[in-house]
């Protein structure tokens, strides 16, 4: 009775619909029988026994596979598995994560009772874990930020989210590029899933002309660091602004440090042009009806120096500008 009832709450559509058919053959199988043995004839005897036989058929119908997280045996061979009877079979460990098959991911989703609304993401850093360079999926569950994280030894993590309190940039990390991610860009199916996932790296010169390069890292408190091309996914499922902590100057206007603000998410893949070209369309409206004139023609042209906007778009708001102070 136990598999039909976890079928019941974790299978897909079509094990729910063969299990409450089920039911409602069974109940009709107890009222012919009920009928039959009250003098309600032949057909109710029928009844009764048509239902019992389509229940037999439906109920060995159903695949516990769509519910239940079991290895095969031969992973179970390999790896020593053992099953102890009566509890609930442990998440699989792998020697290394590009032994992780597609039927792998999805049993552990079902194990961990993943929602369908989960994102991939890639945990650059998780200190408080012991979690490193690693992909992971990333949902929301009664008050938890639920973390599954695709290792070796995956496991669940489970923050509350009152303690998910921002998101922060951090930029400029310096790093080496050929030792990092090493297990994500082996040839596996992780990789194929989340290589659009892994920073994006910058390439820069010292005085001398030494190459070095850096990366951008998102920290979500309590402490999770993030690749820049995972916040795109994490703000479907927590859509937290981002917070650029020191990279504000005390001789900058609010309206350029937000369009510069919003060209850095532009740039690291959380912004598409079009969302940019909106945000920055807001910010310069703005501009035009609140700053003083020689204020607003200076961000301006900054803005068209920094290649926050172009020459045609700075245009079109000095124009925009012009009409309004005449309106007055």
């Amino acid at each position: 009775m136990g598999k039909y009832w976890n079928a019941l709450r974790f299978g897909n559509a079509k094990t729910k619909r063969i299990i409450w058919s089920a039911i409602g053959l069974f109940l009709l199988l107890i009222a012919g029988t009920a009928f039959a043995a009250a003098g309600g004839g032949a057909v109710w005897a029928l009844i009764a026994v048509f239902s019992l036989v389509m229940d037999i058929v439906l109920l060995q119908s159903v695949k516990f596979g769509e519910v239940e997280l079991r290895r095969s045996t031969q992973k179970d061979s390999s790896r020593g598995g053992k099953r102890d009877a009566g509890k609930e079979e442990e998440p699989a460990k792998f020697g290394q994560i590009s032994e992780i098959t597609k039927e792998d991911i999805r049993q552990l989703l079902v194990h961990y009772r993943a929602k369908k609304e989960h994102v991939p993401v890639v945990i650059d850093s998780f200190p408080a874990e012991n979690v490193r360079q690693s992909a992971a999926y990333l949902w929301k569950d009664r008050g938890y930020l639920q973390l599954l994280v695709l290792s070796a030894r995956p496991k669940n993590i489970a923050v509350p989210l009152k303690k998910v309190t921002g998101l922060t940039c951090r930029r400029g990390e310096e790093i080496n590029p050929s030792t990092e991610y090493e297990e994500l860009r082996k040839p596996s199916v992780l990789n194929l899933a989340y290589q659009e996932l892994l920073p994006t790296y910058t390439e820069r010169q010292r005085a001398g002309g030494r190459k070095y390069y850096t990366k951008n890292l998102y920290v979500l408190a309590p402490g999770i660091e993030l690749t820049n091309t995972s916040v795109r996914n994490l703000q479907k499922i927590l859509p937290l602004p981002v917070s650029f902590e020191g990279l504000s100057d005390e001789g900058e206007s609010p309206y350029y440090q937000e369009a510069r603000w919003q060209k850095l998410l532009l740039m690291d893949k959380i912004l598409t042009a079009s969302e940019y070209r909106e945000k920055i369309s807001g910010i310069l409206k703005e501009m035009s009806d609140r700053m003083p004139k020689a204020g607003f023609a200076a961000d301006l042209e900054r803005m068209v120096r920094e290649r926050l906007v172009t020459r045609e778009v700075a245009a079109y708001f000095l124009e925009y500008r012009k009409k309004q102070e005449k309106k007055k």
